[in-house]
Formats: structure tokens, C-alpha cells, sequence
């Protein structure tokens, strides 16, 4: 009898427990589902009261850590609905409650796993005296876990790195090898370090990447070598001078390691950078300038491509700006970029990029549903350029993209849903070192419109570079979640295409991706990269992504690394707790 009466007791505390949370946690009739919870816990305080009353030994001292494993439960649940219902407000006393709510309830949900499992599978109290010194390992089991959380919890709040890889080097990448490999005319390296410098054999480990062909490394002590100092026209130690004929390009490592650790990890964009303005001749872009786009002077982070230029100038581009498009556009531009218009194009400026396009011109142009820091008065993106892209067979939908399950976690709000990225890439050479790493790359996007592409546009072939990912949807009413009316599906991102007079076009459903802000990203880079090279013909020639050992952000995905992130986190853990649990419970058996 007493065993059946221990069993109804802890029934009714889990029943009450789910009624409290289901309370809580998904608002089913709430009010009710808490009376009925509370009403339980009072019958298993009622029933164990009773049951104390008349027991002894070591039934005596397991009610009494039942009770207080249950009374901790309670008290930590109450202080949670109080910090939830009362203080919603992310003040130091609600955190402080929400913290003492999750260690009691964990105490207890220890105590409470350790004592009642050992008493389920007693015959009798008095047969096994194990089971009322359980809560003791119980308790210490607890302890460590809220310990763990602890320090999880400070070491994410209290964020630090140190460097302790300054001695990488960056490898010789497939865009600096093919570069090489078709080399015109010898190009001679001279390579300046002192003999005793330790910063020499990580360079020199770099150079001896590349294959043998036209390209010489000359090392030299500047120091000792004067002749070839003055030929070389180097200053000091710890330069680099690319010479081909009577033409050089210098850049500076450093020849003491305290000076190279920052340029080490850089050093084959570097040296690719070099090389390029050395062996080619500078393609010239223009970027539209009198709408309100982006340029790279200055602005806010998502309005500003400062580092989309700075990558450009390293590929030995020339980005200037284009103060006018009534007449013909520029005959040195190789690419017209129009990044993040915030006022509409009329229609002698359409015609302009329409003589352009006929006379095999290349264009990337990149819209923006917010169009940003919008002056006061600034109209909205006219009807010229939508009626432009229309007719060669595009249309911008200014309508969010959304996905409730892949998405950059940022603001931890409902918000980050328009916070997309994707894997998702063509097989096209506009997009092909993202996806020869699709399964680690990836590109990112903030509140990124999309395209419809007519399926058999005149004198035009499209082809989506990146679309997002499965289960997208365009969030019309702004609610965040996919409603019936909004389709799933792989909305394109980024298109390309190419006419039948050989002009090229790459459309950006985001600005916002090409912005000093979201150009951190790997992805993002690459795809900029690779498309500028795909519209200025140097596809063929500088294949592959710019190798560099410099620390990337790293982030956690909402579905992509969620359970390896929780797994590592909190699954590990808790069996190393689980095993020496099993193996302390051993060990007492034998006892």
C-alpha cells in the first residue's frame, strides 16, 4: 500500500509539472492549466505529509528528500513565473530569478532522478539503504551540471580570443596558380629578409608552392647584396619585388616576425595583387552615382562597400564614379555598376544603359527593398528601371524573403528570419568557387528581394546564380511566418545573364550583400569575386578563390548547426554525468 501511494505521489507532481508547462510554454488556457498543476502539487504535498506522519527509518528519510526535491521543483517553478509574468522586463532581478529558477529546478530534477529511480526498483525501504543516501550523489551531480552552465553562460557573455597563430602562413591559392601558369614573360621575385630573420622560411615555404615555370625567387640579403638592392630598388629588409622588364611591385612582410605576424596570413593576396597589376592592364568599372547608391566613401556598415572596392583594387580593377548617364556611357568601362539606387532612373539614362547593353556591355546592378538611408523627399525606384528589366525578361519582387528555420541568428527575435543564407549555386563560371565548396560556403542576405525570370526571354539566357534555400518564402504581410497565400519555394537571389550580342548582366535581388557588413562573410566574397571576374571576361584566368589564413566570424545557423552546437554544449556533458552516475550506482550495489 505504501508503495502504490508513493507511485500516485510522484504521478501527480509529473502531471502537475506538464499541466505548468503546457501553462507556460504554449499558452494552453493558461489560467486554468496552472490552477489544475497547483491543485495537483497540493495533493502529493497532502499525500507525503500523510505518509510521514507514519513512517520511520529509512522510509522516514526518503519522504523528506522526496519533499524537498519537490518543494525545490516548486520554488523554482514560482520563481519563474514571477520573473516571466511580473518582471518581463530583462532587468538584473528577473535575470537573477530566471537564473535561481533553472539551478533549483535542476537540483531537483537531479535528486528527484537519482532517488525516485532507485526507489521504483526497491522491493521495500528497509531492504536497501542505498536509496536514501542517493540524493547526497544526486546533489553533487547537480551541482556540476549548474557549475558547467555557469561557465558555458560567463564564457559566451565574457567573449575573448587570443592569437596564438601568427606563424600561418597562407597557402598559394588556385587563382595566384593559374595567374602564374599563364605568364606571357619571366617575372622575376626578389625576396629581401635578413639571414637570420625568422619571418624567411615561412616566405620561402609560400614560394616553393608554386610550380617551376617563369617565375624566379631571388632571395637576398640587403644588407650584403647592394647591387641587387639598387636593381630591385629596395629600402630595407623584409620586402617582396615582383619585376618583370623595368616594371615592379613592392609589398611590404616585415622582417622581424612582431612586424609580419598581421601580413603573414595575407600573404597571397598580396602577392596575387602584385602579380595582376604587374601582368594585366587595369579594367576599368564605373558605379552610377547620382541616385543614392552605395559607393565606398562613406556611410552606415550595410550602406557602404568600402571593402567591395578595396577586394576590387587587389583583382587590379578600377572602380571610379560615373557622375552622369544621359549620353553614352564611358568607352574605357569594361562593367557599369549600379549598387543600392534609392531614386528612380528617367528615361534618357535607361536608353543610355540600353546602347550599352547593344554594344556588348556588361552590367551589374543591385536593388534594395529598403533603399536605405533615404534623404527626406527621396522618391521611390522609378518605373523606368522596372520597365527596363522587364523587357529583357526580369522582374524584382519587393517583397522580403524568409525562412522560419534556415537563418543567421542575430537579434534572437523573430526579425532574423529575414536574415537568410544559402548554399544553393548554379553550375555556372559566375559561381564557380562557391560551388565547389558548397557544402562549407555559403552567402548571406538581410532583407533580400528576389526575381522572377521569364522562362524564353527575347535575344536573353538567364540563369539564377544563387537561389534560397528550400522552404523560403516571400513574407508579404510582414508577419514572419509562411502563411497559406506565400509559397515555398527557391526564390532566385542572384541571376545572370547574357545576350545574343555578348552582353552580360548579373542582378542582386540585395544591395545590401555587396555591404561592408555583410562582405565579412566568405560567401559574399566569393560571389562578388567570381562575378566580376565571369563579367569582365577573366573567368578563364583567375579561377579559384584568394587563399588567407586571417580569422573568420564564426556563427551558429538556426537549424544548420543547432544540433552539433546543443550537442557539444549540453549532450556531451550530461553523459559524462550519466556514466559516472551508472558507475557510482555499480559500485554502491557491491557495497
Amino acid at each position: 500500500m505504501k508503495g502504490l501511494v508513493r507511485r500516485m505521489s510522484l504521478l501527480f507532481f509529473l502531471v502537475g509539472s506538464a499541466f505548468i508547462f503546457a501553462a507556460e510554454r504554449y499558452g494552453l488556457v493558461p489560467n486554468l492549466s496552472l490552477l489544475i498543476g497547483f491543485i495537483l502539487y497540493a495533493v502529493v504535498f497532502l499525500l507525503d505529509a500523510l505518509s510521514l506522519r507514519g513512517s520511520e527509518g529509512q522510509q522516514r528519510i526518503y519522504l523528506k528528500v522526496a519533499m524537498a526535491w519537490k518543494l525545490s521543483w516548486l520554488i523554482g517553478t514560482l520563481l519563474f513565473i514571477l520573473s516571466q509574468r511580473f518582471l518581463a522586463t530583462q532587468t538584473l532581478v528577473s535575470v537573477l530569478l530566471q537564473a535561481a529558477s533553472a539551478a533549483l529546478i535542476i537540483l531537483g530534477a537531479f535528486v528527484a532522478f537519482g532517488v525516485e529511480l532507485s526507489a521504483l526498483r526497491s522491493e521495500s525501504f528497509d531492504a536497501q539503504d542505498a536509496v536514501s543516501r542517493r540524493w547526497r550523489s544526486s546533489l553533487s551531480l547537480g551541482l556540476i551540471f549548474i557549475g558547467l552552465l555557469g561557465i558555458n553562460f560567463a564564457a559566451n557573455k565574457k567573449d575573448r580570443s587570443y592569437d596564438f597563430s601568427y606563424l600561418k602562413t597562407s597557402r598559394a591559392g588556385d587563382a595566384s596558380r593559374l595567374i602564374v601558369e599563364r605568364l606571357g614573360k619571366p617575372v622575376r621575385v626578389g625576396v629581401f629578409f635578413s639571414k637570420q630573420s625568422e619571418v624567411l622560411p615561412l616566405v620561402r615555404e609560400y614560394f616553393q608552392s608554386f610550380p617551376a615555370g617563369q617565375l624566379s625567387f631571388e632571395y637576398y640579403d640587403k644588407d650584403f647584396n647592394p647591387v641587387q638592392s639598387e636593381e630591385f630598388r629596395v629600402a630595407r629588409n623584409g620586402q617582396i619585388v615582383v619585376m618583370e622588364g623595368e616594371k615592379r611591385q613592392r609589398f611590404e612582410i616585415g622582417d622581424k616576425l612582431e612586424e609580419a605576424k598581421r601580413n603573414l596570413p595575407t600573404l597571397d593576396a598580396s602577392f596575387q595583387k602584385a602579380l595582376l597589376q604587374l601582368t594585366s592592364e587595369p579594367t576599368i568599372i564605373y558605379f552610377t552615382s547620382t541616385h543614392g547608391e552605395m559607393l565606398w566613401e562613406s556611410g552606415a556598415p550595410l550602406r557602404t562597400m568600402a571593402a567591395f572596392e578595396a577586394m576590387l583594387r587587389s583583382q587590379n580593377f578600377r572602380a571610379r564614379r560615373l557622375t552622369a548617364l544621359f549620353q553614352n556611357v564611358p568607352p574605357e568601362a569594361k562593367v557599369l555598376g549600379i549598387v543600392g539606387p534609392v531614386t528612380g532612373f528617367t528615361s534618357p539614362e535607361i536608353d543610355a544603359l540600353s546602347r550599352f547593353l547593344a554594344r556588348g556591355g556588361r552590367l551589374l546592378i543591385a536593388l534594395d527593398i529598403d533603399k536605405g538611408e533615404r534623404a527626406e523627399g527621396a522618391s521611390d525606384l522609378g518605373d523606368e528601371m522596372p520597365k527596363f528589366l522587364d523587357q529583357i525578361g526580369l522582374h524584382y519582387v519587393a517583397t522580403p524573403v524568409a525562412h522560419d528555420e534556415r537563418f543567421v541568428t542575430n537579434a534572437r527575435d523573430k526579425s532574423d528570419r529575414y536574415f537568410v543564407y544559402s548554399n544553393k549555386f548554379a553550375d555556372h563560371p559566375a559561381v564557380s568557387t562557391l560551388k565547389t565548396n558548397s557544402d562549407r560556403l555559403s552567402t548571406m542576405s538581410f532583407r533580400t528581394g528576389s526575381w522572377d525570370v521569364t522562362a524564353h526571354a527575347k535575344d536573353w539566357v538567364f540563369t539564377p546564380l544563387v537561389s534560397a534555400m528550400t522552404g523560403s518564402f516571400r513574407d508579404a504581410n510582414g508577419n514572419f511566418e509562411a502563411d497559406a497565400s506565400e509559397a515555398r519555394e527557391n526564390y532566385p537571389l542572384i541571376v545572370a545573364g547574357e545576350s545574343l550580342s555578348k552582353a552580360k548582366i548579373v542582378v542582386f535581388a540585395d544591395a545590401t550583400a555587396l555591404s561592408d557588413t555583410l562582405m565579412k562573410n566568405t560567401g559574399n566574397q566569393l560571389a562578388a569575386l567570381d562575378i566580376m571576374r565571369w563579367l569582365s571576361d577573366r573567368s578563364g584566368q583567375q579561377a579559384g578563390a584568394v587563399e588567407t589564413e586571417e580569422d573568420v566570424l564564426i556563427r551558429h545557423e538556426n537549424s544548420r548547426d543547432l544540433l552539433v552546437f546543443l550537442g557539444s554544449i549540453y549532450l556531451i556533458p550530461l553523459l559524462v554525468l550519466g556514466f559516472g552516475y551508472f558507475v557510482n550506482r555499480r559500485k554502491g550495489r557491491r557495497a
